[in-house]
C-alpha cells in the first residue's frame, strides 16, 4: 500500500513537471536552465524532495559575489617565502568563474565554478599570459579546492599549472588562499547629500 502511494505521488510529479513542461514549449517561452538539465526522474524526484533541495540551492549560493582572494605561495623548506599578492573572482549562478590578479596586466581570467558539497567549492581557470611586448606567451591553469567558513570569507589550497606558448608545461605551484567577499557599502558621509543630475 505505502509502496503503491509512493509510486502515485512520483507518477503525478513527473506527469505535472511535464505537462509545465510542455505548456511552456506550447506559448513560446524558451526552457528554463532546470528543465533543460533535468531528466524525467530528476524532474520528479526534485519535485518531491522539497526542503533539501532547497538547501543545496542556498549552500550553492554560499560562493555568488566577488571576492578579494590573497594568494600565498607554498614554497619547500629553505626556500625564501615570495609574497602574497592580491587576486578578484566573480563567482555567477550557472557556473561561470572570472577573475584578474595584480602581478600582470591585462589578465582576465575565465573559468567555472562547482559545489562539491555542504560548505566545500572548486573551481578552475585559464589566464593567458603575454610578454613585455604584448606576445602570447602561454597559459596559467588553476585549480582551487576551498571551504566557506563564514557569511563572508573562505579559505582554500590552488594549484597553478604554467604553460609555455609551446604548451610544455613549465611550473606546477602550490597555494593557500583566503577570500574575503565584496561587500556593498555606504557613501561617504559628504557624499551623502548630493543630488544626481537629472
Amino acid at each position: 500500500m505505502i509502496a503503491k502511494r509512493i509510486f502515485l505521488a512520483l507518477t503525478l510529479a513527473a506527469v505535472v513537471t511535464l505537462s509545465t513542461t510542455d505548456l511552456r514549449a506550447q506559448s513560446g517561452e524558451p526552457p528554463t536552465t532546470q528543465e533543460t538539465a533535468q531528466e524525467p526522474q530528476e524532474a520528479a524526484f526534485n519535485g518531491y524532495c522539497g526542503w533539501l533541495c532547497q538547501l543545496r540551492e542556498r549552500q550553492a549560493q554560499q560562493l555568488e559575489g566577488s571576492w578579494v582572494v590573497t594568494v600565498t605561495p607554498v614554497v619547500p623548506p629553505g626556500v625564501p617565502q615570495p609574497p602574497s599578492f592580491r587576486a578578484y573572482a566573480t563567482i555567477a549562478r550557472g557556473g561561470a568563474f572570472i577573475g584578474t590578479d595584480t602581478r600582470r596586466l591585462f589578465n582576465i581570467q575565465h573559468g567555472a565554478w562547482a559545489h562539491t558539497g555542504g560548505n566545500d567549492f572548486a573551481w578552475t581557470f585559464i589566464e593567458e599570459v603575454v610578454d613585455a611586448m604584448g606576445n602570447f606567451a602561454g597559459t596559467v591553469k588553476v585549480r582551487v579546492r576551498l571551504t566557506i567558513t563564514g557569511a563572508n570569507e573562505f579559505v582554500g589550497v590552488s594549484n597553478a599549472e604554467e604553460r609555455n606558448a609551446a604548451g610544455v608545461v613549465t611550473a606546477n605551484r602550490c597555494a593557500t588562499i583566503r577570500g574575503a567577499r565584496i561587500t556593498v557599502e555606504p557613501l561617504a558621509p559628504q557624499c551623502q547629500s548630493i543630488t544626481p543630475p537629472q
